[in-house]
């Protein structure tokens, strides 16, 4: 058997829970950088390698490496009697999900099913593993359809196909809201903010000044389904600090931590306040998918409903 989950901490949970056979931990953060259209494998997986590396996550060999290996388990599918994939329902997890099933060939002879997580796997027990693999279901042929189909229109560079999507993907139940969420990550066409960065900004309008706090508050109390590790929220936010007109600025120099103290400018408070755009005023340089949002516009905003260029 072949199991792919999440990341380290669920794969040593799994390996602890005793299940036989291989255990992969998938380990990137496809809601940030850049996953292009037209790559192979080989080529995206050196993109992502640099892109995480860029971040500080690691270098670009050892985390390129580690990539290697990890596909090298999807090259040696066929050597499997069953393939099975622990995945949960935020938006980190269905996107890993969807490059996964993308990776995996059609005439594939392994079964390849998935056990229903409750919630977090890296918050059960390991006793309450084994039930969930015992209560696993093959995934159909219209469930992989769906996953191609949502990994095609997240890596296009015109990002409409993605609103268009939403509808095609009911037979992977958590899909839909996950790739809702990764819209509203887009600027906001009123104030040109990340749903994230909007709910940051409001986090410190409120008196948090702690990012650590700032994490909490926007994140965790704030989300349906909880994506973002704390490195990823500190790279997202990240960049209204990194702008030559910064939104936030910092107590003191380095890199962001959850321990930095931050405040809003005077141009963040005003954007908050929705009489400032974020895009027009500080620009942007973020990868969302296969999607570049660059400049000061015109770039792709969401309305709530649809994709715009304004």
């Amino acid at each position: 058997m072949l199991h792919i989950t999440n990341g380290s901490i669920a794969a040593a949970l799994l390996e602890q829970a005793g299940m036989r056979g291989d255990v992969v931990a998938w380990n990137d953060v496809l809601h940030e950088g850049p996953v292009l259209a037209g790559l192979g494998p080989s080529g995206l997986r050196d993109r992502r390698a640099a892109f995480l590396a860029s971040c500080g996550w690691g270098t670009t060999d050892d985390i390129a490496r580690d990539f290697r290996r990890r596909d090298g388990f999807i090259e040696r599918a066929t050597d499997y009697d069953e393939i099975v994939l622990w995945f949960e329902h935020d938006l980190y997890d269905q996107l890993q999900l969807l490059q996964v099933l993308d990776m995996l060939p059609d005439a594939l002879a392994p079964t390849i099913s998935m056990p229903a997580v409750p919630g977090y796997l890296g918050l059960l027990s390991i006793d309450q593993i084994a039930p969930l693999f015992l209560q696993r279901q093959a995934l159909s042929g219209s469930q992989r359809a769906a996953a191609r189909d949502a990994w095609t229109a997240f890596r296009a560079a015109d990002p409409r196909p993605l609103v268009e999507v939403l509808d095609r993907v009911a037979a992977l139940p958590h899909l839909g809201p996950a790739l809702a969420r990764h819209l509203q990550q887009f600027p906001s066409l009123s104030h040109g903010l990340s749903r994230t960065e909007h709910q940051t900004m409001t986090a410190m309008a409120q008196g948090a000044t702690r990012l650590g706090e700032i994490y909490q508050r926007a994140h965790h109390e704030r989300e349906d389904a909880v994506f973002m590790g704390d490195a990823g929220f500190l790279y997202h936010v990240g960049a209204l600090l990194r702008s030559t007109r910064p939104l936030i600025a910092a107590g003191a120099s380095g890199p962001l931590t959850l321990e930095s103290r931050i405040h809003l400018t005077t141009a963040g408070e005003r954007v908050l306040a929705g009489e400032v755009d974020r895009v027009r005023h500080s620009g942007i340089d973020r990868w969302l998918g296969g999607v570049h949002l660059l400049g000061f516009g015109p770039v792709w905003r969401f309305n709530g409903a649809k994709l715009l260029l304004a």
